[in-house]
């Protein structure tokens, strides 16, 4: 199912312009889909006793999260999938978008706190890929609607798809963290960690990955108390000290429970093996998506 939000040439022009371009999407949705078909979750009772049902879920998917991000503002393009959305905004939005995520993910929490989430119905689990770039709008005749193009857009689908992998929710590239950096100083509910320097798969430019943080998280306080040791972890790494560098990502693991640390030990695992070229300069290439 795909539902596209209204849009016109005003608002999203054929010249490239730009944009700050956001990716969200439900995670384990195909676990979910099976278990509604398996009838894990037959025992809640909607209304008039029905069973609660998958579209139901999807639903309360929109309802508690995705509608903060593209209701309320006249100028962002956003795009359903089913289960994900992708917005695209001016590129003076960074704070409107900070603020939303900041009531989506506060909404997502309640939601997941309430009772027979977990249980009976499935929690509401979602990544976010942030990043900036030029963008047009092209008019499709077979739709008769306009479409946006560009390459960041690909480039926020990957760093949502790599989220998981760092453990992290809300991944951001380098060009977003140049607008967001301010706001995030400024703002105690707001922190970020730094995460890595890639290649996507699909790219040749290597970007810089941050995490923001954000205190309805009820990891906010242990993910920013990680940040000086993972700093120290992720210098050695870039020094090539394999050894010394996995025992402080084990660290990271095992004493702050997050799973970037199990990712990165074992890399330097990988590393160590089969050592990067005299020129290595710390990138990594994803292979994945």
């Amino acid at each position: 199912m795909k539902i596209e939000m209204e849009n016109n040439t005003s608002k999203f022009p054929a010249e490239k312009t730009k944009r700050i371009v956001m990716f969200c999407d439900l995670r384990d949705s195909t676990d979910i889909l099976l278990n509604f078909e398996q009838g894990i979750y037959r025992g809640v009772e909607g209304p008039g006793g029905k069973s609660f049902t998958y579209e139901e879920f999807i639903l309360d998917v929109h309802e508690t999260s995705y509608k903060e991000l593209y209701l309320g503002h006249e100028s962002t393009y956003a795009q359903i999938y089913g289960d994900g959305v992708m917005g695209i905004f001016p590129d003076d939005n960074t704070k409107y978008i900070l603020e939303n995520i900041y009531r989506l993910t506060k909404r997502m929490r309640v939601y997941n706190d309430s009772p027979g989430v977990g249980v009976f119905k499935p929690r509401i689990d979602i990544g976010f890929g942030i990043t900036v770039g030029k963008v047009s709008f092209v008019y499709y005749p077979l739709d008769e609607r306009y479409h946006p193009v560009a390459r960041c857009i690909h480039e926020a689908a990957r760093i949502e798809g790599v989220c998981r992998l760092y453990d992290a929710r809300v991944l951001i590239s380098d060009r977003f963290f140049k607008f967001a950096d301010r706001y995030i100083q400024s703002d105690q509910r707001f922190s970020y960690r730094f995460i890595d320097r890639v290649v996507l798969k699909g790219f040749r430019e290597p970007i810089t990955l941050f995490e923001i943080l954000i205190d309805n998280d009820p990891r906010f306080e242990i993910k920013k108390n990680s940040i000086k040791e993972y700093s120290d972890a992720y210098s050695k790494y870039c020094r090539r000290e394999w050894g010394t560098a996995k025992e402080l990502f084990q660290k990271i693991y095992y004493e702050y429970g997050l799973g970037i640390g199990s990712v990165m030990a074992e890399r330097c695992d990988i590393l160590s093996k089969s050592p990067p070229s005299p020129d290595w300069n710390g990138i990594w290439k994803m292979k994945d998506k």
